[in-house]
């Protein structure tokens, strides 16, 4: 089930990055994923299920879209070292912990924030973290 609509995305959260075309695909993909981190299944979509979903929307159309949901996210490289034609990058992180991940999938950290705080993120995703 999709949680939001391109009209909520554009005019209410404001999006203007995934194109209407490709929107349909993400948003769907979107809503699973809020729906694989909640305690229980969703039965109101509230205004915080709608912008847990379109945050994590547009995480999954900046980190590759389809390539994202296969496990293949985009990486934003950060430090590179080089020497001659060899060169190795380390993934940019802002702190020392890396993006949340499901089996590969991004997540982002606005739809983890607000579904923990809701209440309505199941312990067991996070029982290892310290969020």
């Amino acid at each position: 089930m999709k949680y939001i609509s391109y009209d909520y995305y554009i005019s209410q959260y404001g999006g203007s990055m995934i194109p209407e075309e490709e929107f349909s695909y993400i948003a769907s993909a979107a809503s699973t994923v809020v729906d694989l981190l909640v305690s229980s299944p969703i039965s109101i979509i509230t205004e915080k299920i709608r912008l847990a979903v379109a945050y994590e929307a547009e995480t999954l159309f900046a980190q590759g879209g389809i390539d994202a949901l296969s496990g293949l996210a985009a990486v934003t490289s950060g430090i590179d070292e080089k020497l001659g034609d060899y060169s190795i990058g380390t993934p940019y992180v802002s702190n020392q912990k890396r993006c949340f991940s499901i089996g590969g999938v991004p997540v982002a950290g606005m739809t983890v924030a607000i579904l923990k705080k809701e209440g309505l993120m199941s312990r067991c995703v996070y029982a290892e973290e310290e969020l």
